[in-house]
């Protein structure tokens, strides 16, 4: 603190500077409260403040040590007692146990006994760190002029947390990419005043309006070049999951308690957001996009979904005789195989596949067992025939499979057939598939009735509740989810109060729904088509599914055909094929009329359009890489790419020309309103424009001499000349008539020479 005592004189500039420090300061204490148990970070917050306004002040050391550790007992005393602070059962209190908590502590710290240090005392640590924080900043600021260090630690810091925590460091980083270029910015620039400075061209520093109009430019121009810019995916993979396997000890597939999307066990309580993952999980090498399914839950709790499996030995996993059905007579299948292949650290012990699973080759599945490689032989399954999940397991060890391949059946599903059901369902799909809550909201299933009041069929009636959100004022919402209270349902208060979620509040809400209209239903979960990555041999294509894949959706039940999937969750389409019945027309070629005579002759040439909707009826089937990629082309245009260089261009070009603008106006400007009466102002705005130019007035150099020093450097009299007519004006209070007209132009020969 010894250095507090003999400083440079502080200016405006360095003061901001310092505010900018501390708002960086802030961004280290804004995540506490989400990643520790601290409550009352504002506290911690003005403290900051404050020992930073001491420092900033030179209060002197013997000064400002008492206060801070009066300040930290103080905020001792908010945080852990009660009662007032000015008093004898208060404050006077909270200093006899703050006494003894200290010699108690210091003797844990003598001993090595780190973790045993208790609350209050850590607390005390974190206010005299915050104070020396705060002394190390103003050090850096107004004795080495550097800051980048503290600068790059908080970027390290708010990225480490936005990627194993909680935190959604977005605005966060933005915010600190803002500050750093102020900062920087300013640093650099009272470095190069202080050399001019050194070597007379200016007197004092200040905060240049070049400086700062330039700075907000070109953050406002990169902040706008960012929004608008197109965003492809990354194209390295992320490296983070082998990061997070080595240091937390968990792989992207399990469950933690961290609260990010993925594929996770526990659905019984449903609602809040979650921060995006985009870390991989499976390649899939497969024909067509597809769902991929992981399991579905029968049981509602008016919170979430539970189930109560039923599993049986699958030894050889389907060859004989398949243990889990979803499709029946009516429903046309496809037989098709797929190749799956786990990222590596990603813990799963049951497989993903799509449509009707029929087989496994065990020639080709791998898997870990302890983190060993397996053997095949030693590995049992079993299948829940309720909820569809084909389980592997050892005796001994962990099972995690890495790598398989599935044969499946992909569905087809001609609609007129689904409209026609009329069959009654069976008991045991009844009793399973029409469970409800007994406190379900009744407003529910009156909301359920009126929606398909006009439909009678239940292939109709499903896509109406599927198609009910799109059609009114729901959101897809993945932040800012609210989770239910305790005995509220939580359909209710997604149909009714927030109308805002994700995949979760769309598909349990429409299986509720049809339940409550006597249709069965059930939820499921698993992982969307995901990004199509490259080709492989053949028609097949590589999909990557990710953590962000992990979705849910709704099969409903249709006696004769089974399990049909329905997507209600907006954004996500289905990927399941529905076909329509085709009408056969007959014609009579055989009499002989020409076809330029047939009715519809020429239609196609009169009638494009008719071919662009034909088109656009088939290209629904696309997949979803398809999709993104003529979202990307509508965004990755000539145009765009045009206007992004031109804006660049420009910028740079008025930042480099920037100070041969500023005087071009000035000239255009007092071209326009100069005058007799202006003429003091105009003199004073050439000494600005010439200081700004490299060659300001000396101190103590008089105004003659400067101006015989700007006309030897400019090879000029009109210095002079202006000089000795303001000095009259100024000084000898005479009466301006004309001279302004007399010495324009020598004010204007001598911007010219600047720009020049």
């Amino acid at each position: 603190m010894g250095r507090l005592r003999a400083q440079p004189a502080n200016t405006i500039t360095h003061l901001f500077i310092y505010i900018l420090t501390l708002l960086l300061l802030w961004e280290w204490l804004r995540p506490i409260p989400v990643v520790t148990n601290t409550a009352d970070i504002h506290l911690f917050v003005w403290f900051a403040f404050f020992s930073a306004a001491l420092i900033y002040l030179r209060v002197p050391y013997w000064l400002t040590v008492p206060i801070l550790l009066t300040s930290s007992v103080y905020g001792l005393h908010f945080i852990f007692h009660e009662g007032a602070f000015l008093s004898r059962e208060g404050g006077w209190e909270t200093v006899k146990l703050f006494s003894s908590e200290f010699w108690f502590n210091s003797s844990l710290i003598i001993s090595g006994e780190f973790a045993n240090l208790t609350d209050p005392f850590r607390t005390f640590l974190l206010f005299m760190l915050l104070a020396l924080i705060c002394y190390l900043l103003y050090f850096w600021i107004f004795e080495t002029r550097r800051i980048f260090v503290f600068l790059l630690s908080t970027i390290i810091y708010i990225t480490i947390l936005d990627t194993f925590t909680p935190i959604d460091a977005s605005s966060a980083i933005v915010r600190i990419v803002v500050i750093g270029f102020f900062m920087l910015t300013l640093l650099h620039m009272l470095k190069v005043q202080e050399q001019e400075m050194k070597i007379g061209r200016r007197a004092t520093s200040f905060i240049s309006p070049a400086w700062m109009y330039t700075l907000i430019f070109m953050i406002g121009v990169a902040t706008f070049i960012g929004v608008i810019a197109p965003k492809p995916e990354p194209q390295w993979s992320d490296p983070v999951p082998q990061m997070r396997s080595f240091v937390l000890g968990e792989g992207s597939g399990t469950g933690s308690g961290i609260r990010r999307v993925g594929y996770g066990e526990n659905d019984e309580r449903l609602g809040g957001g979650f921060v995006q993952d985009n870390n991989p999980v499976f390649r899939a090498e497969v024909e067509d996009a597809s769902y991929w399914r992981g399991e579905s839950k029968h049981y509602y709790t008016g919170q979430g979904w539970i189930s109560e499996p039923t599993n049986v030995d699958s030894n050889y996993i389907f060859e004989d005789e398949i243990d889990y059905y979803m499709y029946d007579d009516l429903a046309e299948l496809e037989e098709r195989e797929v190749s799956i292949e786990m990222e590596e650290g990603v813990g799963f012990s049951h497989f993903f596949y799509p449509g009707q699973l029929k087989q496994v080759d065990l020639e080709t599945l791998t898997y870990l067992a302890d983190g060993n490689e397996g053997d095949v032989g030693q590995l049992t399954f079993q299948t829940d025939v309720v909820g569809g999940r084909v389980e592997a397991s050892s005796e001994q060890f962990d099972t995690t499979l890495k790598s398989y391949d599935l044969i499946y059946d992909e569905p087809t599903f001609p609609i007129e057939t689904l409209k026609a059901v009329d069959e009654d369902d069976p008991e045991d799909v009844k009793e399973l598939y029409l469970q409800l809550p007994d406190d379900l909201p009744d407003r529910v299933v009156e909301l359920a009735e009126e929606i398909v009041e006009d439909e009678d069929n239940r292939y109709n009636m499903a896509v109406a509740v599927e198609q009910y959100f799109s059609e009114n004022d729901f959101e897809y919402e993945t932040s800012n989810v609210p989770v239910p209270d305790e005995g509220e349902d939580y359909v209710d208060q997604f149909l009714f109060e927030t109308q805002l979620g994700y995949c979760d509040n769309y598909s349990t809400s429409m299986a509720v729904m049809l339940r409550a209209l006597d249709i069965p239903a059930r939820w499921v979960k698993g992982f969307t088509a995901g990004e199509e990555v490259d080709e492989a041999d053949g028609d097949r294509s590589v999909y990557e599914i990710s953590n962000s894949n992990a979705h849910s959706w709704v099969e409903v039940y249709f006696p004769g055909v089974g399990w049909v999937p329905f997507e209600p969750t907006q954004g996500f389409d289905n990927y399941v094929e529905f076909e329509e019945e085709e009408v056969e027309i007959e014609l009579d070629l055989d009499n002989g009329a020409d076809q330029d005579d047939m009715p519809d002759a020429g239609l196609e040439e009169e009638f494009p359009e008719l071919d662009e909707e034909l088109e656009g009826a088939t290209g629904q089937t696309d997949s979803g890489t398809d999709r993104f990629r003529g979202q990307m082309s509508e965004f990755v245009t000539l145009k765009a790419v045009l206007i992004s260089i031109f804006v660049l261009v420009m910028t740079m070009v008025i930042y480099e020309k920037q100070s041969r603008l500023q005087n071009y106006y000035f000239l255009w400007h007092y071209r326009m309103i100069g005058n007799d009466n202006r003429y003091t102002i105009a003199y004073q705005r050439l000494m600005w424009i010439l200081a700004n130019e490299g060659l300001p007035r000396g101190e103590g150099e008089t105004l003659r001499e400067y101006a015989t020093r700007v006309d030897l450097g400019l090879n000029s009299q009109s210095m002079s000349k202006l000089t000795k007519t303001y000095e009259k004006i100024y000084y000898g209070k005479y009466e301006a008539d004309g001279e302004w007209t007399k010495l324009q132009k020598d004010w204007e020969e001598i911007i010219k020479a600047l720009n020049a």
